[in-house]
């Protein structure tokens, strides 16, 4: 038997030392440098800029996954008048089941990623929902410190590996480490991931199914086995469902990539049969959510279409939320919404489209549709792109700003396109000195990365959110009441939120709150903000819709209003009603002195 030979040792140092200098090892240093890097950045820039949610979004969106945790039922305890009308409608006994009320408005995949999250802190022991008492001393909500703002931010560094994928595999290598590098150091990006709507979870989904495509259709283009590109093609339908059930904008990203599987087709190869079937078999995925949304609410996406009509002429300002009768018409409803969306969609273009990312990548990208890339499927993935931007801008104006931070999900293409033609110039120059190059890249990134860098090392930390959200108030008030009790209130997404309390969106007039009260629900306590309070006097509470509401805000009682007893918050900012004394002298005092 052969003696095993052992390698001298200066020559085991020898490979070590070349492996670290120029092998794996110096790329494990390199990766390992730069996630601390990004590490680093996101501790920074969240400790100087979270203080709490500042949005409905972001709260209706973490008491769904709480509900969805608890319950295992995608319900909400915030309710508002136009969704109770929809669902006693759509039910066989008329009840609007206010107790267990449907959810119809948001997409359910990103409240039950957080409803994950929460099962696993309760499986260890963790209490992420402490009572006002208990959350003394605290300055962030536990949930929201270990579980939202974490997944949020871990799905934004998936989107970062993704983004790095697609690039390599798009351009280069180089690129796709350029754009991951621009990606992180893009405020937007971070701001999208505190902002806790579910945006990063989206662009996880969208890059993936454009990744998953784009592998899939190079494949077969180049006449692999079947099964080396199906399953990838199967990736890409998956995630497209995904992204959809993320967010219902995510809706335009479908007819783009049907558009580059089609393109991507050859004469024998038939791209627009395997589109169609792209189309067929993503909705075949999201046909149960569909079903679900029929039922309850007589439309396949409930109400989320509707609320084109919200700031319209015919619903202004938020009322269509809080009408408890509303009225539905396909044909007048439409011509209402166009003439909304022609007057909001020039400021959604100009301060939406031009601004994206600071404005330098943007320039660089639209200049590639009149540049033809080599490679087919560079060049045709770019049409697939641009037509999921029209579809996004000629849809956008019917829903408003809400809609306008879903446009940040084109920002990485925006950033791969835009680095790869930036290069493509730098090349043309005939440039001998790779110093200028690199500084020239740099400073394109320099001046993207501006906005963060400044936020995080010279702008002043952000403030709590009040007016009108502070969470030991909301707390302290919504635990007045019963947790089987329902409360009326302006802003029921924080108090269902952070009070765990079922909430009613406080009704556009006094007369369809007493309906709910006397025929759907009772309801045991009121709950004013600086949301009501700090409307114009006479347009809205003196002459508007409003303005049976006024004696109440004003402390004027009429006798036949059921809730008695009450008392203001920091300094009469907010009101607090309910039908019975049911608290102490301690409460009244801390709620007037309004200590914060």
């Amino acid at each position: 038997m052969a003696k095993q030979q052992h390698q001298p040792f200066e020559s085991t140092l020898q490979d070590l030392v070349y492996s670290l200098d120029a092998g794996g090892g110096l790329k494990i240093i390199r990766t390992t440098l730069f996630c601390l890097f990004v590490v680093g950045l996101v501790v920074i820039f969240t400790a100087r800029q979270f203080r709490g949610f500042e949005t409905e979004a972001a709260m209706d969106y973490a008491q769904l996954g709480r509900n969805m945790a608890q319950s295992n039922r995608y319900v909400t305890q915030c309710i508002r008048p136009v969704s109770i009308a929809t669902v006693s409608a759509n039910s066989f006994d008329g009840d609007a089941r206010i107790g267990f009320h449907p959810e119809l408005f948001r997409a359910p995949l990103y409240p039950a990623v957080l409803a994950g999250g929460f099962k696993f802190f309760d499986l260890i022991g963790v209490d992420l929902f402490p009572t006002s008492e208990a959350f003394q001393g605290m300055r962030i909500y536990p949930a929201e410190q270990w579980v939202i703002v974490p997944l949020n931010h871990f799905f934004t560094g998936l989107s970062g590996l993704l983004l790095y994928l697609l690039g390599r595999r798009l351009f280069s290598h180089r690129i796709g480490m350029l754009g991951v590098t621009t990606y992180f150091l893009t405020f937007m990006v971070w701001q999208d991931s505190l902002a806790a709507t579910g945006v990063p979870l989206v662009s996880f989904f969208v890059l993936g199914a454009t990744y998953f495509a784009v592998m899939a259709m190079i494949n077969r283009r180049e006449r692999k086995p079947p099964w080396n590109w199906l399953l990838l093609f199967a990736l890409s339908i998956v995630f497209s469902a995904a992204a959809f059930l993320t967010n219902y904008g995510a809706v335009v990203f479908i007819p783009g990539l049907a558009l580059f599987i089609w393109m991507m087709g050859s004469r024998t190869q038939r791209g627009g049969h395997l589109a169609f079937f792209y189309i067929a078999l993503v909705f075949l995925l999201l046909s149960p959510w569909f079903l679900r949304n029929v039922q309850v609410a007589g439309s396949p996406l409930g109400l989320a279409p509707h609320t084109a009509l919200i700031g319209s002429s015919k619903y202004p300002g938020d009322s269509f939320m809080r009408t408890l009768n509303p009225t539905f018409s396909l044909l007048s409803d439409f011509r209402v919404a166009k003439v909304k969306w022609a007057k909001s969609f020039n400021q959604l273009y100009q301060n939406g489209f031009t601004s994206l990312g600071g404005g330098l990548l943007i320039a660089f990208f639209m200049v590639t549709y009149f540049y033809r890339f080599v490679r087919a499927h560079v060049h045709n993935l770019r049409w697939g792109i641009g037509l999921s931007i029209l579809l996004f801008f000629a849809g956008v104006g019917f829903f408003g700003e809400d809609a306008l931070p879903l446009y940040h999900l084109f920002w990485p293409f925006v950033i791969l396109y835009g680095l790869s033609f930036f290069s493509i110039l730098l090349d043309r120059l005939d440039l001998n000195i790779e110093l200028y190059k690199m500084g020239m890249t740099g400073l394109v990134i320099g001046m993207t990365a501006l906005p963060l860098l400044v936020t995080i090392f010279i702008a002043p930390p952000t403030a709590l959110p009040y007016p009108p959200y502070y969470a030991p108030f909301v707390m302290r008030v919504s635990e007045l009441l019963k947790p089987a009790e329902v409360m009326c209130t302006d802003m029921p997404w924080a108090t269902a939120w952070y009070g765990q309390r079922t909430s009613i969106l406080l009704p556009a007039t006094l007369e369809d709150y007493f309906e709910i009260n006397d025929y759907r629900k009772y309801i045991s306590g009121l709950y004013i903000t600086t949301l009501t309070k700090d409307k114009p006097f006479v347009s809205s509470l003196l002459d508007g819709k409003e303005k049976t509401w006024l004696p109440i805000i004003m402390g004027r009682l009429t006798p036949d209003f059921p809730l008695k007893h009450g008392f203001g918050l920091n300094k009469q900012d907010q009101l607090f009603l309910t039908d019975s004394v049911r608290w102490g002298s301690d409460t009244v005092k801390s709620a007037e002195e309004g200590e914060q």
